[in-house]
């Protein structure tokens, strides 16, 4: 009967290090409560910049004053303002 036990519990042994063989040693695990593993940031000020590209495509005062108002201190923000004021003087496309 110990010989079953013993046999017993090899074979949940066996069977469960097959599967955590799957899982490489190396792979983060998730934070209880997140669901998954989360990627890394983005690259903040890349997205910025993207922002203010789009804003200039788009050329238009709700555009400059979106990405003004989101990001009031970073650098393009006055380089934002500087392409609203001819924008605020034009007719309205």
């Amino acid at each position: 009967m110990i010989l079953v036990a013993v046999s017993g519990c090899a074979g949940n042994a066996a069977s469960s290090a097959s599967t955590d063989d799957a899982v490489p040693a190396t792979m983060p695990h998730a934070p209880p409560g997140t669901g998954g593993v989360m990627p890394p940031p983005g690259d903040a000020e890349k997205a910025i910049r993207d922002q203010y590209v789009e804003a200039v495509k788009q050329n238009t005062v709700t555009a400059y004053q979106l990405f003004i108002s989101r990001y009031p201190d970073h650098p393009l923000a006055s380089d934002a303002e500087k392409r609203l004021d001819p924008v605020l003087g034009s007719p309205r496309r």
